[in-house]
């Protein structure tokens, strides 16, 4: 029998494009990758280990891409630098390789660092024997961190079914909700009963190989604009409820909007009255580079020819864009206000997929930074503002349908905006200790060096050094998170061993 071609070649818009197969010279599948940049491809060591010792050089190492038709397959050499072979403990296991041609029309893997997550749901894809051409793992899901120093994160399948084992290793974790990669897998429990696996989340792969760094980005925004359904007269919603809405939703430049009137028309006759109010220079321009700046208004629904050909013909592809799009009924009973209003809590649903993994990146980064000035003996407080983004966060979920969609969407909107905010000043302080942290260790190594020179030169005993040897550690010792408060100190120290190594 003709075995059956599961992966996604030859399917135009493919979701993963950056998905690759690892193969040796013969053809035999070794693991998966993902492309990250236009010649770099992530995957675990182990996976180019398998080729043998001669695959170190990328001599018989060969990336295949996995979801586009068309590509050749091009040799891999490991970047310098970029090897991180597993540890006894199974540490590390990460390569970052070099491809022998770019493809820059490829995008790479979207990669987002993330703390460990439970329960979050996922899929992967990877190369296990037989299936030469690959087969989908889909809502498996994350369990908690395990493995060596809490490094991995265990990965449920479900059973029965398809489950991560042999042939999974290098393949990115992609997150059911939003379509980030949250990690690689890395390894497998090899009893088939269980289906337990293992991967590195972003977070360990850039602490391990740091120019991973570079391709890490900001969790996906929903690529949809929202929907506004305005119930109403339609000369007041035309005239107050749309500009006073645009403005309410936040979107610039409402003076692109076009506002057409369905009333009596056919679907085409409504798509020729938008296309004619957005087919200026300016405004076409704008709709296809900056999206969310245009705003789109469409009254008198129910009157169209076809209401509901109206909405999903015309508006939803507006909205799929990015554009703003307020619909205008004179009921809430009018037809077409039922999908409407389906559209909008399906988009907020969406949102709120989002919005959790932002509140759990800023649980993590509140972690990661307590735990910074934890070992640095800052005195300083850490923002916290999880407890309350969750306690938000849990509020519109259980709104559900019970709402008005519009005030889930702007409450939505408002706490997306706080969880970012959080993040990033959460980034920036654990930063700044990371840099009070590194200058320390700078001070401390230099103070430390030193009076090695100056015990080997048999300086032990000199008492004026010792004299400024003590208070400089003194210094770096008692208050760690202030090494410039102990810099002076250092370099006296320093100065003074140097004039007495130079008249010996």
């Amino acid at each position: 029998m003709r075995e059956h071609n599961g992966s996604a070649e030859g399917r135009a818009g493919d979701p993963e494009p950056w998905r690759v197969c690892l193969v040796n010279s013969s053809g035999r599948a070794l693991g998966a990758g993902m492309l990250l940049g236009e010649s770099t491809v992530l995957t675990c060591a182990h996976v180019v280990q398998a080729a043998g010792e001669e695959a170190l050089s990328g001599a018989h190492v060969l990336v295949r891409f996995v979801g586009l038709a068309g590509l050749p397959e091009t040799l891999a050499t490991v970047r310098p630098g970029c090897w991180v072979p597993p540890s006894d403990d199974g540490r590390g296991d990460i390569a970052l390789l070099d491809l022998a041609e770019p493809f820059p029309h490829v995008p790479g893997a979207p990669l987002v660092r993330l703390g460990a997550v439970r329960d979050r749901v996922v899929h992967t894809y990877g190369f296990p024997a037989p299936h030469r051409y690959g087969v989908w793992v889909n809502n498996a899901e994350l369990a908690g961190p395990a493995g060596a120093a809490g490094e991995w994160i265990q990965l449920n399948s479900p059973l029965p079914g398809e489950r991560v084992r042999r042939g999974f290793s290098g393949a990115g974790v992609i997150d059911k909700a939003t379509g980030a990669v949250l990690g690689m897998v890395v390894t497998e429990y090899t009893d088939e009963r269980a289906g337990l696996a293992y991967l590195i989340p972003v977070e360990v792969i850039v602490r391990h190989v740091p120019d991973v760094a570079r391709w890490v980005g900001e969790p996906p925004r929903p690529s949809a604009g929202p929907l506004i359904v305005v119930i109403g007269d339609r000369d007041s919603a035309v005239r107050d409820g749309f500009l006073a809405q645009v403005r309410r939703e936040r979107v610039p430049g409402e003076r692109l909007a076009a506002i057409v009137d369905a009333t009596g028309k056919t679907t085409g006759e409504v798509a020729e009255h938008v296309s004619a109010g957005i087919s200026t220079g300016e405004v076409l321009t704008v709709l296809e580079t900056n999206p969310a700046d245009v705003a789109v208004a469409v009254t008198g629904v129910e009157d169209a020819r076809a209401p509901e050909e109206v909405l999903t013909d015309v508006v939803r592809p507006l909205v799929d864009k990015g554009a703003t799009v307020l619909v205008q009924f004179s009921k809430p009973d009018s037809p077409g206000v039922r999908l409407a209003r389906r559209w909008e809590n399906e988009r907020n649903a969406r949102r709120l997929d989002r919005l959790a993994l932002l509140v759990e990146m800023v649980e993590h980064e509140e972690d990661r930074t307590r735990d910074r000035a934890a070992r640095l003996g800052s005195r300083a407080a850490v923002p916290g503002s999880s407890a309350d983004l969750r306690l938000r966060l849990a509020a519109l979920r259980s709104a559900g349908e019970r709402i008005e969609p519009g005030r889930v969407r702007r409450a939505l909107a408002a706490t997306e905006r706080d969880a970012e905010a959080a993040r990033w000043a959460l980034v920036r302080r654990y930063a700044e200790l990371d840099a009070l942290a590194a200058r320390h260790d700078e001070l401390h190594g230099r103070l430390r060096g030193y009076n090695a020179k100056a015990t080997d030169a048999g300086l032990m005993e000199d008492e004026e050094l010792a004299e400024l040897y003590r208070p400089a550690m003194a210094a770096l010792t008692r208050r760690p998170d202030e090494p410039e408060a102990a810099a002076g100190l250092v370099e006296r120290y320093v100065q003074a061993v140097r004039r007495r190594l130079e008249g010996a």
